[in-house]
């Protein structure tokens, strides 16, 4: 069953794939709160979201799960994307990822007003060839 909450958390990620975080303000609250890799607070999920962006432009996102209870939505999503500027210090490979986030909102009054991130890393520097291969024992 889709709730407000859970539309407000799809259209999250809409904005997220259109590749316009200043647009956030339309499902976050100003006084949001931000954990682990969203920042601190709005300006900083703006920045996070659009410093991500820059190297991976065509991300896609995929919501493979919903979960709600009460007003905290858990989510499960899919991103693909092609590595086309530097990302941590590895230059555009012309690469194409796939890594998974997870990520729990906490939704008041239409509006985000928590958010914690924790997304796939290893995986996304691992496919854009950050990280060395491991000899067979």
């Amino acid at each position: 069953m889709e709730t407000i909450e859970k539309g407000v958390v799809r259209r999250f990620y809409e904005i997220v794939g259109s590749g316009r975080p200043e647009d956030l303000d339309e499902v976050c609250s100003p006084e949001l709160v931000g954990h682990a890799g969203a920042g601190s607070n709005l300006a900083e999920l703006k920045g996070a979201i659009g410093s991500f962006l820059a190297p991976f432009p065509d991300l896609t996102a995929d919501v493979r799960y919903l979960v709600q209870e009460d007003d905290l939505i858990s989510s499960w999503v899919s991103y693909t994307a092609t590595h086309e500027a530097d990302f941590a210090g590895v230059p555009a490979s012309g690469r194409h990822v796939k890594f998974a986030e997870w990520d729990l909102f906490r939704v008041r009054d239409g509006k985000i007003v928590e958010i914690t991130q924790y997304c796939d890393l290893f995986t996304i520097m691992s496919q854009i060839g950050a990280l060395p291969t491991a000899a067979p024992a």
